[in-house]
C-alpha cells in the first residue's frame, strides 16, 4: 500500500532547496514509495504547481525519471485557520499505509495546523498513521518548546513526532560514535585525563537571505546553538552505550544535556556583522538587511564555553563557535588532546594531537600528530593524516532530508530530537540571566576579537581547519601553513 507525504509550504524555500530534491533523488532510486501532496495558501493549479516543481528541479530536468516523479505530486491550497481546508486535506489523503506530515512552515504556524489535523482526523487513524515532521525551531524558549511537545503529544503521541534536526543525519556526525566506540585507539582516551579541550565551530558565509524577519526573533543562539550544536555535544560527550539502539542513545545524550553546568555572561560572547567585503563585492551590515531593525540587538554570532559535569568530562572546556557572514564557510569538531609532559625532547616539546572532524566544506577526518624531520634528532614537526569521506563515497552519500524522509517512511526514529533532549537544551539556555555585550565584526572577518581572548585567556586557541592540507595532502608539499604537512 501506497503511503502519502505532506508538505506544509509546500511552495517554500526550504522545500524548493531541500525537499523536492530528496524526494526526487529518493524516486530515482525507487525508495519514494509515496504520494506527495504540496500544501500552501496560494491559489494553484496543478498544472501551474507541477510548472513550479519543475523550476525546483531544474538541474535534473532531462534525467529520465523527472516524468514519473511529477506524476506522484499534486497541490492542495490549505489555509491554516481553514478548518473546511482540513477537511479536504483528509479527503484527498484517503487510507494510506502511512501519513507523513512535515511542517516546513515557520514556528508560528505550527500549533495552527496541529490542531487542524487534530480536528480532521479520527484519533486511531492520527495514532496509528499520521507521523509529525517539525522543522527547528522548536519552540523560541523552554515554556514554548513544552507546550509544543505536549500539543504534538496529544495529537499523534509521541511515537510519532519526528523533530527534524538535519545535523544529525550527517554523515561525519554519524559518525561521532563509530569513531569513538569502534576504534580502541581513541575509545580509551576519550576521557578528561587525555583529552584538553572539544571544539565545535561552525561558521557560514551567508548572511539573511531573506531571513531577517525570522532572524531578528531568534539569533544565532537559538537558531543554530540550540538545535545543531546541542545534538553534536550530546553525540561526543555521552557515556558508552550498550548497543547503538534509539531510545540508548537519545538517553545518552540526554544525560549530557542534563549535567551541562549553568552559563555565566563571562563564558559567551555575542557578535554582529557589519558592512564587509565578501567575495571581492561590499555587503550590508546586519542592520542594513531587509526587515531587521536599524537599532536591532540580535546576535549573528556566538563564542561560549561549557562545562560537562560529569566524571568522565569534569573540568574539560568545550568551546562552541557559529556565526553568520564569516570569512569562510565550515564545519569542524576538533579534539584537543593534552601535549606530551615529558621532558625528554628538551625545548622541542611537541605539540597536541588534534582529531578533526570536518562536516564541511568536504567530509574529512583529520589527525594531527609529531614526527621528527630529516635535518635533526630533535626537530619535531606537526604532521597531518587524512580521509577525505566524501571523495571516497561521491557516489553512495544521501543528503540529510533523503534519510530523513527514507527514516519517516519506515518509522525509524534515530535520526531525529526526542522530547527531554530540546527541553534540556533550552533549560541550560535559559541560565544565561542576562545578555553578553555585543561585539562588531566585519563581513567576511573571523569574528569579534572577543571570541579570541574567550579562548586565549586559558592559553588555548581556537584549531581551524584550513583548506591547504587537503592541498599539502594531494601533492605531497613539503612546505606549508605551520603546523601543516
Amino acid at each position: 500500500m501506497e503511503s502519502a507525504f505532506v508538505i506544509f509550504g509546500g511552495t517554500g524555500d526550504l522545500s524548493r532547496r531541500e525537499l523536492y530534491p530528496a524526494l526526487f533523488n529518493m524516486h530515482r532510486r525507487d525508495k519514494l514509495n509515496a504520494r506527495v501532496i504540496a500544501c500552501a495558501r496560494s491559489d494553484m493549479t496543478h498544472e501551474e504547481f507541477v510548472a513550479k516543481a519543475t523550476e525546483f528541479l531544474h538541474k535534473w530536468k532531462a534525467t529520465p525519471k523527472m516524468a514519473t516523479f511529477l506524476e506522484k505530486l499534486e497541490y492542495l491550497k490549505v489555509d491554516p485557520e481553514s478548518q473546511e481546508s482540513f477537511l479536504a486535506l483528509r479527503k484527498k489523503i484517503g487510507s494510506p499505509e502511512a501519513v507523513v506530515c512535515d511542517l516546513a512552515v515557520p514556528e508560528a504556524a505550527f500549533a495552527k495546523i496541529i490542531r487542524g489535523l487534530e480536528k480532521a482526523f479520527p484519533r486511531q487513524f492520527r495514532m496509528e498513521k499520521l507521523r509529525l515532521l517539525v522543522e527547528k525551531p522548536f519552540g523560541h524558549d523552554l515554556k514554548s518548546a513544552r507546550r509544543l511537545n505536549r500539543l504534538m503529544q496529544r495529537v499523534v503521541g509521541e511515537q510519532n513526532i519526528y523533530r527534524i534536526d538535519h545535523f544529525l543525519a550527517k554523515e561525519v556526525v554519524e559518525n561521532l560514535l563509530i569513531v569513538r566506540f569502534a576504534n580502541e585507539l581513541f575509545r580509551a582516551v576519550w576521557n578528561r585525563r587525555h583529552i584538553e579541550c572539544v571544539q565545535i565551530s561552525f561558521s557560514e558565509q551567508l548572511g539573511m537571505e531573506g531571513r531577517g524577519e525570522f532572524y531578528e526573533k531568534t539569533g544565532a543562539l537559538r537558531d543554530f546553538v540550540q538545535s545543531h550544536i546541542m545534538q553534536v555535544l550530546g553525540l561526543l560527550a555521552m557515556e558508552e552505550p550498550d548497543c547503538l539502539e534509539d531510545k540508548v542513545i537519545k538517553d545518552g545524550k540526554a544525560a549530557v544535556l542534563r549535567r551541562l553546568q549553568p552559563l555565566k555572561r563571562s563564558d559567551v560572547v555575542f557578535g554582529q556583522y557589519t558592512s564587509g567585503m565578501m567575495g571581492g563585492k561590499e555587503v550590508p551590515g546586519y542592520t542594513g538587511e531587509p526587515n531587521v531593525s536599524k537599532r536591532s540587538k540580535t546576535e549573528t554570532f556566538v563564542a561560549m564555553r561549557a562545562f560537562v559535569n560529569t566524571p568522565r568530562w569534569r573540568g574539560v572546556p568545550f568551546y562552541i563557535r557559529t556565526g553568520k557572514r564569516m570569512g569562510h564557510n565550515s564545519g569542524v569538531i576538533s579534539i584537543v588532546f593534552k601535549s606530551s609532559s615529558t621532558c625528554a625532547f628538551g625545548k622541542a616539546m611537541p605539540e597536541s594531537n588534534v582529531l578533526q572532524l570536518v562536516v564541511n566544506p568536504e567530509e574529512l577526518f583529520l589527525l594531527r600528530f609529531n614526527l621528527k624531520t630529516p635535518q635533526y634528532r630533535s626537530n619535531i614537526k606537526t604532521f597531518n593524516m587524512e580521509y577525505c569521506y566524501s571523495c571516497e563515497h561521491v557516489n553512495e552519500r544521501r543528503t540529510p532530508y533523503e534519510k530523513i524522509y527514507d527514516d519517516s517512511l519506515r518509522g525509524v526514529k534515530t535520526r531525529f530530537s526526542r522530547a527531554d533532549e530540546v527541553e534540556y537544551a533550552w533549560r541550560w539556555l535559559e541560565t544565561l540571566k542576562a545578555k553578553p555585550k555585543l561585539h562588531k565584526y566585519a563581513a567576511g572577518s573571523r569574528g569579534p576579537k572577543a571570541a579570541d581572548l574567550l579562548i586565549e585567556k586559558t592559553g588555548r586557541s581556537w584549531v581551524d581547519y584550513s583548506e591547504n592540507i587537503r592541498v599539502d595532502f594531494i601533492y605531497g608539499a613539503e612546505s606549508g601553513p605551520a603546523g601543516k604537512a
